[in-house]
């Protein structure tokens, strides 16, 4: 872990937050793990922010005085589906996090914030920084995924992955020691076009077939796992 938030230390968070006496407290936690921290209290400064500085993680609230911090979220992944997100907020909101499946959110924390929640976002955001830079990913038991040509690769033995294949194999080398649900499947797969539970049970017996039968393992009532 502690080698994934030294990579942290050149890099930059843009964090918007309209609590100003908040915003200074978090600010000083921040300035321990990264090298910039510019801080937005209105969408109108935030999107000032990531047109004139170079921007590696974004945490917002959600609700911020008259504005919807998801709005702002959406209009920046128009452009950039990489950068990693964080999202805050005084409350759980299960709509809210089924409708922010489609952003790609590295995490989603509660106020107040808890400190090792907040350390295992930002080591989920350095890990996401590090694979988007490193087109070759090493998953597990010498599996090599090449984000550039889409393609896993075993042993020199090179598997070509149709569009949900590589989807797929993104989505685990994005969470390969986390569950994986079927709503996370549902959006980062079929990109919530319309699916059935049946759909993707057979989707993951193909990924067996062609991959073996302990490529992912079942989690029952919860989902997928890629690591046990």
């Amino acid at each position: 872990m502690a080698e994934l938030l030294e990579r942290l230390k050149d890099k930059s968070i843009l964090f918007l937050e309209d609590n100003i006496e908040f915003a200074k407290n978090t600010i000083v936690l921040f300035d321990v793990f990264v090298k910039n921290v510019y801080h937005a209290s209105t969408i109108e400064e935030g999107e000032t922010i990531v047109r004139n500085f170079p921007i590696d993680i974004i945490i917002s609230d959600i609700k911020l005085k008259k504005e919807n911090g998801l709005d702002f979220i959406q209009n920046f992944r128009a452009n950039n589906i990489h950068t990693p997100i964080i999202v805050l907020s005084g409350h759980k909101d299960e709509d809210f996090l089924f409708q922010a499946i489609p952003l790609k959110l590295t995490a989603y924390l509660l106020k107040p914030i808890k400190y090792d929640e907040l350390i295992n976002a930002l080591r989920l955001c350095s890990e996401a920084i590090f694979l988007t830079q490193n087109p070759q990913i090493t998953l597990k038991e010498n599996w090599v995924f090449n984000i550039e040509t889409k393609t896993l690769e075993k042993e020199g033995v090179a598997f070509v992955l149709n569009k949900k294949e590589a989807l797929f194999i993104e989505l685990i080398a994005h969470n390969r020691d986390r569950i994986i649900t079927k709503e996370m499947i549902h959006a980062a797969v079929w990109e919530f076009e319309e699916m059935s539970d049946s759909a993707i049970t057979n989707f993951i017996l193909r990924i067996r077939r062609r991959f073996g039968k302990t490529f992912i393992y079942t989690i029952p009532d919860l989902g997928y796992r890629f690591k046990l």
